[in-house]
């Protein structure tokens, strides 16, 4: 099975490419905020590939995880560019971009990582999984600095608004809001179930 990704540039013309190379669905897509021309692509088939809006075939492809990718985020350590990925191998991936290697993996999930969050205000990355947990990593060690939960079963999604102290979830049986203070401290100020 050949999956096909499609790249669409607007407002003025409508234009459209295809970058085909993943060999099962692919789950998410973003782009490199130091390179708008490129972007990253989490599949099924275990692969992350990196692109360049200018070629249709995939620049390399990031292996590593033992089964399906269904998350990646960049985040940047200075000037060098990385990438995360969350698996259904129930693991975290950093990657190095240039040197097209994993220099980190994240373990302590007990279920498929369903969505990955660097926040763009604090040195965290933020982790999500169908095992109902959300952990907080440090994003300079990598160290796991806690773990939340919130009782709503399985966790699906992260949103956060760069400039704010509010994170999103959404999981099964509702959404719930937080509020990091300075300490990285979460209190919970909104939730629907």
């Amino acid at each position: 099975m050949q999956m096909s990704l499609l790249c669409v540039k607007q407002p003025d013309v409508i234009t459209a490419k295809i970058f085909e190379g993943h060999s099962h669905y692919v789950m998410q897509v973003a782009f490199n905020p130091k390179d708008t021309d490129t972007f990253a692509s989490a599949s099924l088939d275990g692969t992350i590939k990196i692109w360049n809006i200018g070629s249709p075939t995939a620049e390399f492809s990031l292996d590593g995880h033992s089964k399906g990718v269904n998350c990646i985020d960049y985040v940047s350590r200075g000037d060098k560019p990385y990438l995360l990925s969350g698996s259904d191998d129930f693991t975290i991936k950093v990657w190095d971009i240039e040197t097209k290697s994993c220099v980190q993996t994240l373990e302590g999930h007990e279920h498929n990582v369903t969505a990955v969050c660097v926040h763009g205000e604090l040195p965290i990355i933020i982790t999500v999984s169908e095992d109902g947990n959300v952990h907080i990593w440090n994003a300079i060690t990598f160290r796991l600095e806690s773990t939340l939960n919130y009782a709503l079963e399985r966790v699906w999604a992260i949103g956060h608004l760069k400039g704010s102290d509010k994170v999103a979830f959404g999981f099964d049986k509702g959404t719930i809001v937080v509020k990091i203070n300075g300490s990285h401290t979460w209190d919970s100020v909104n939730l629907q179930a």
